[in-house]
């Protein structure tokens, strides 16, 4: 095969022919013995690169797509790049869905009316809106555990007596992520732990930074409810579970494949 490939490489001279035995033939036959099996395999293993459950570079693909290190395992990493790749677009529920779950998230897509309430045919009516307060509590309060294991004050039979029961939605709005950062303020003045001399009594000293997010309330205008969209268990209302570690990697991926004009109910529980 290399010595096709330098007949049509060298000059269309009478001088550089090699269809005849002469010591210019002899030399590129040497050099295409030498060329062969090994960069045969070499230009074959160029080519796999571009699968990626083959690639012998996947962290390279996954620094190209911005897939973070989150601990799963290389079949995961390779399920994950795959469906990377395939993600060519598009903002209809079922492409949502099939994204997220091939990027090995199990969640599903739910829509913002109530499943029931469609009019019948030939008739002018709307549906009904889902109401998100519902479902979604603030987006930056934490869940309020009104019962935990061997509290007093949980009583036999009652609904809310379970191990966990809060009394907060299980799920929050996801809107956009948009940073900024608050200090770890140490000493305030007038403060009785402050002594003289210590490094840290200055007045507003501070440790570190805290990244917080932009809040975003929950409307109370039903109008809006329509510009919903929930993303959780498979039954509405019911929580997903997805990895702690993959948590920004997950939202990041909502944000960039669902549309743009629509908020997101996050209903899923971290662990």
């Amino acid at each position: 095969m290399f010595l096709k490939v330098f007949k049509h490489l060298l000059p269309n001279s009478p001088a550089w022919r090699i269809t005849i035995d002469k010591k210019l033939r002899q030399f590129f036959d040497g050099l295409s013995v030498a060329l062969g099996d090994e960069s045969k395999e070499y230009f074959d293993g160029i080519f796999t690169d571009i699968d990626p459950q083959k690639t012998r570079h996947l962290d390279t693909w996954e620094t190209q797509f911005g897939l973070r290190d989150t601990g799963q395992t290389e079949q995961e990493r390779r399920d994950r790049l795959a469906a990377t790749w395939r993600a060519v677009g598009g903002q209809d529920p079922h492409y949502i869905q099939t994204t997220l779950q091939d990027a090995g998230f199990d969640v599903y897509v739910h829509d913002w009316w109530v499943p029931g309430t469609e009019p019948a045919v030939n008739v002018k009516s709307c549906v009904a809106a889902r109401d998100p307060r519902v479902t979604l509590r603030d987006s930056l309060s934490d869940i309020t555990y009104i019962v935990e294991c061997d509290e007093a004050v949980a009583e036999c039979g009652e609904a809310i007596a379970q191990a966990g029961e809060r009394s907060d939605p299980p799920g929050y709005p996801l809107v956009n992520k948009l940073a900024y950062y608050e200090k770890d303020i140490l000493p305030l003045c007038g403060e009785t732990f402050m002594e003289a001399g210590e490094t840290a009594a200055i007045c507003g000293d501070y440790l570190t930074y805290y990244t917080r997010y932009k809040f975003y309330e929950i409307p109370a205008d039903a109008d809006k409810w329509h510009y919903f969209i929930y993303i959780g268990g498979a039954v509405y209302g019911e929580a997903a579970t997805v990895d702690s570690k993959r948590k920004d990697e997950f939202e990041s991926l909502c944000l960039k494949i669902c549309p743009s004009h629509l908020w997101l109910g996050i209903i899923v529980e971290y662990n």
